[in-house]
C-alpha cells in the first residue's frame, strides 16, 4: 500500500490517501498501448485525400490520332496517365483508416497507462476543485499553485462544465470526466490532477477491470 498526499487548490497538504498495490504493480502493457494509440489516430485521420484516374478526367474519348502510318508511338486515348493531364496510376481514394480494437485490449491499456503515471508519481490528488463561475484567471492560478506543470489532464468524477470552460483556453489543459478517459488523452500530457472524489472512483475501476 502506498500513500499520496491530498493538496487543497493552495498547494497545501490535508491528509493522506492510500494507493493499493494492485494498482500499482501492473506490469506495463506498452504492445497493447502502441496498439490502441495507433488506432485512435487511425480512427481520426478524415481519409479524403483523392485524385482522378483515367476514368474520372474529362478528355477527349475520341483516338488522337490514327494507329499506323504516322511514325509516332500507339495512343488510344488523352486521359492516358502518360498524358500531361492525364488520370494518376494508383492514386490515392478515400477511405477509411480505422480498424479495430477490442473493448478488453482498451481497458487494459488504459490501466496499465494509469498504473505507470502513478508509479512515476505523476499523479497530483486535490481534495475538491470548482471554479464557479468560470474564471481561466482563476484555473491558472490554481494549476500554478498545485505544480501542475505545462501539460496536465484534469480528471473530475463528471463532466463538470464550469471547469471545461475554465480550462480550454489554456495551453496543455484538458478536462475529463472519469467516463470519458482513455488511453490516447492520458499519454497525451504529463500529469494528472485528479479529485479525491474522481480517485476513489477510478481506483474501484482499476481494481475491478481484470
Amino acid at each position: 500500500m502506498t500513500t499520496l498526499p491530498v493538496i487543497d487548490i493552495s498547494g497545501k497538504t490535508v491528509e493522506e490517501v492510500e494507493v493499493p498495490e494492485s494498482v500499482l504493480d501492473l506490469a506495463p502493457a506498452t504492445g497493447v498501448i502502441n496498439d490502441v494509440i495507433r488506432q485512435h489516430q487511425a480512427a481520426s485521420r478524415r481519409g479524403t485525400a483523392a485524385v482522378k484516374n483515367r476514368s474520372r478526367v474529362a478528355a477527349s474519348g475520341s483516338k488522337p490520332w490514327r494507329q499506323k502510318g504516322t511514325g509516332r508511338a500507339r495512343s488510344g486515348s488523352r486521359s492516358s496517365p502518360i498524358w500531361r493531364g492525364g488520370g494518376v496510376v494508383f492514386g490515392p481514394q478515400p477511405r477509411s483508416y480505422d480498424f479495430k480494437i477490442s473493448k478488453k485490449a482498451k481497458r487494459k491499456a488504459l490501466k496499465s497507462i494509469l498504473s505507470i503515471r502513478f508509479r512515476k508519481g505523476r499523479v497530483i490528488v486535490v481534495d475538491q476543485l470548482e471554479t464557479t463561475p468560470p474564471e481561466t484567471k482563476k484555473m491558472a492560478a490554481i494549476l500554478a499553485a498545485v505544480s501542475a506543470g505545462p501539460s496536465v489532464l484534469i480528471v473530475t468524477p463528471r463532466r463538470d462544465r464550469n471547469l471545461g470552460l475554465s480550462a480550454r483556453n489554456i495551453p496543455g489543459v484538458t478536462v475529463a470526466g472519469i467516463r470519458d478517459l482513455n488511453t490516447f488523452v492520458v499519454v497525451s500530457h504529463q500529469k494528472i490532477l485528479i479529485t479525491r472524489e474522481a480517485l476513489t472512483h477510478l481506483q474501484a475501476w482499476m481494481e475491478k477491470i481484470k
